[in-house]
């Protein structure tokens, strides 16, 4: 992890802290500067060491060296559940993209709670112990994967297969997030769903199934996203009638603004579903943003749309 990422991000931190300890009269440098858990509880905490010309400097490379830990003990320790669980299906590399994130911001919020245990400095160089408590560390991450173990159970338990992409990314986030948990918990958490689980239910679904595809009017992000998702989720997009159909339709309505050069408007997108002939569900949220133009003000509702499309398609209830 990049080193100065983390003195932007941790150092205003430590000035709300306990003050570390400060040792400037010992002959020799203390047992800690190349042995920091003769300082540590390692049933306890997580600790690595820094140096660096000043207090500052030697706090940041500690904290980064901690962090760096942190990282190499779980990629050498728990890697084999995350080879595997991303095969077999075309998405897996946004999908992996997007919960390497997630994971990312979990785990600077527990970098968070890193603390400067002790400072030494003698013949112009710093050094500084960062401490990283298991305890405080494993309900972080312990409360995240609950609320993703719960997700991950309700979408399951909904059996819809456009949940597909939502069922893969909670199960990879969920032990990505075990395997971190497990290292400052020193034990992790039994998943309720397993990927042979998941694997098995895919594979019971029907390979290509046909659906037609209405759009009234909408961006062609909006389209291959949709697109995206259903031929995801096993459906076969028909050019002609087919006895599930998904209607798809963006207004907009322009919005008072007395500001020169932009424009202000109420974007709304329209999902409905037609299965056998009979109306199944029909689903709809709405966005007001500003821009220079109407296409310009579009693009801004492109990352909130999408969204909405990939957490409330199953709401159509295409199965």
């Amino acid at each position: 992890m990049n080193k100065l990422f983390i003195l932007l991000l941790l150092g205003s931190c430590s000035f709300l802290k306990q003050a570390p300890s400060l040792s400037e009269t010992a002959k020799e440098l203390p047992e800690w500067v190349y042995s920091p858990y003769s300082s540590c509880s390692e049933a306890s905490e997580l600790c690595a060491t820094g140096e660096g010309k000043n207090f500052a400097l030697a706090d940041a490379e500690a904290r980064a060296n901690l962090a760096s830990i942190f990282e190499v003990k779980v990629q050498s320790e728990f890697s084999s559940t995350t080879t595997s669980s991303t095969q077999g299906f075309p998405f897996q590399a946004a999908v992996r993209e997007e919960v390497q994130k997630s994971i990312r911001e979990s785990v600077d919020q527990v970098l968070e709670t890193v603390q400067i245990k002790n400072h030494y400095r003698k013949q112009g160089l710093s050094y500084a112990l960062a401490s990283l408590d298991r305890i405080k560390a494993s309900e972080l991450l312990g409360n995240r994967l609950s609320k993703v173990d719960h997700e991950l159970e309700i979408v399951w338990d909904n059996h819809q297969r456009t949940n597909l992409r939502r069922i893969v990314k909670l199960f990879m986030e969920r032990e990505r997030l075990n395997e971190r948990y497990s290292l400052v918990a020193q034990g992790g958490r039994d998943s309720k769903v397993s990927w042979q689980q998941i694997i098995k239910w895919r594979e019971s679904k029907p390979k290509e199934e046909p659906l037609l595809l209405k759009v009234g009017q909408a961006p062609e992000w909006i389209i291959e996203k949709m697109s995206e998702l259903l031929s995801e989720a096993g459906f076969r997009l028909s050019k002609s009638e087919a006895n599930k159909i998904v209607v798809i339709q963006v207004d907009s309505i322009k919005e008072f603004l007395n500001v020169n050069g932009f424009e202000k408007y109420t974007f709304t997108l329209s999902l409905s579903s037609i299965v056998n002939g009979e109306k199944k569900r029909s689903l709809s949220t709405s966005e007001t943003v500003t821009g220079r133009t109407q296409a310009d003000a579009l693009l801004k509702v492109k990352a909130s749309f999408t969204d909405y499309i990939e957490q409330h398609l199953s709401d159509l209830q295409l199965d």
